[in-house]
């Protein structure tokens, strides 16, 4: 298992996340990006690979098998390799994201 906690902290702290089994219904929800790149920002986070990134999901919101299915054809689209490293860029949900 990893550990997610400085993930968590982060989204905690900019004010994006809850716990949702500690908290649920708190907090601004989040969207992220997905690129190949850091973006160097407080809320962009390495992942391993895509089993690592949906790990976390699990950990952080409710996922359904379809919205894993989704993730995995988008990196298909973005051309990224669901294998190897990636980085994922949070911020808040509905707020226009350059990227």
């Amino acid at each position: 298992m990893h550990d997610f906690n400085p993930i968590f902290n982060a989204l905690v702290k900019e004010g994006f996340h809850q716990l949702p089994d500690t908290t649920p219904g708190t907090g601004k929800p989040y969207d992220f990006k997905i690129t190949p790149y850091s973006l160097n920002t407080s809320l962009s986070f390495k992942f391993e690979h895509l089993p690592h990134f949906i790990e976390f999901l699990k950990l952080s919101e409710s996922i359904t098998e379809e919205k894993i299915n989704v993730l995995q054809n988008s990196f298909v689209d973005l051309g990224i390799d669901p294998n190897d490293f990636f980085y994922v860029n949070f911020f808040e949900k509905g707020k226009d994201q350059e990227m």
